[in-house]
């Protein structure tokens, strides 16, 4: 009766993972005639790890990310124009706490998505939110919420995670729309939240990508004032792995 009684009250609290395991807990603790202190310890401490555990995986949830990749899988050696030093320093995510943003520069398939999908799942890791949007996401997002009225709740959700991940900027221009948008959340986030994009187009080339030069220069007066660019010069994995297997004609790869 004690007990139910017990677990009705742990379930209360919401520590729901310790009210399933009690019985088993108090068994083992008399068993091995466990101290009172050294029993509430283990309880408060599993609960801990629990909670812990689940806000982990809702944060991984709610970040949208396409795929999972840490940086242990990134091979330096494939990429040696990246400064493994910046990697580690980024991955401090001390930049985060600061407001500054992190730009992966580079052509098609020379890991500038891994990279940005590693310092978000580290992110994560540490108690931070994140998001994912690739740019179709974001051009995809604009249009719906343009038809129903709520561009100005679009811009205020893209701006509340602790960190906003955008990749493949510049892969198409944008529409006058997804631009003003952007440069909307790009400005509500200046120096407040962190942002990490990736894009296939050097800082020159911003321009066309947005269809406005004082756009273009606005957005990134902003973003680079807190800044860090990995300026990526490299073959594409995704070709080194064809070649390995045969499938890229060798005439090609010279």
């Amino acid at each position: 009766m004690m007990n139910e009684l017990l677990i009705e009250r742990l379930k209360k609290l919401g520590w729901h993972h310790t009210a399933h395991q009690l019985d088993s807990l108090l068994e083992d603790a008399s068993r091995d005639n466990v101290s009172y202190s050294a029993f509430l310890n283990t309880i408060v401490l599993q609960e801990i790890e629990y909670q812990e555990s689940q806000q982990l995986a809702k944060r991984m949830k709610r970040a949208k990310l396409p795929y999972i990749k840490t940086i242990h899988d990134f091979d330096f050696s494939f990429q040696p124009s990246i400064s493994e030093r910046r990697v580690k320093e980024t991955l401090t995510c001390r930049f985060i706490a600061n407001g500054e943003n992190r730009i992966l520069l580079g052509p098609p398939g020379v890991g500038k998505t891994h990279l940005a999908i590693s310092f978000a799942i580290e992110a994560i890791t540490q108690g931070y939110t994140a998001l994912f949007l690739t740019a179709d996401d974001l051009v995809a997002e604009c249009r719906k919420a343009n038809e129903k009225g709520t561009l100005q709740r679009l811009v205020n959700r893209w701006s509340r995670p602790d960190v906003l991940i955008i990749d493949e900027v510049g892969y198409f221009p944008f529409d006058e729309l997804t631009a003003n948008v952007f440069f909307q959340v790009v400005s509500k986030r200046y120096e407040h939240g962190s942002m990490i994009l990736t894009s296939n187009k050097s800082y020159l080339e911003w321009g066309k990508v947005f269809g406005d030069d004082v756009l273009a220069t606005a957005i990134l007066d902003r973003l680079l004032h807190h800044a860090i660019t990995f300026n990526i010069k490299g073959d594409s994995y995704r070709l080194r792995e064809k070649k390995k297997a045969g499938v890229y004609p060798a005439q090609l790869s010279n």
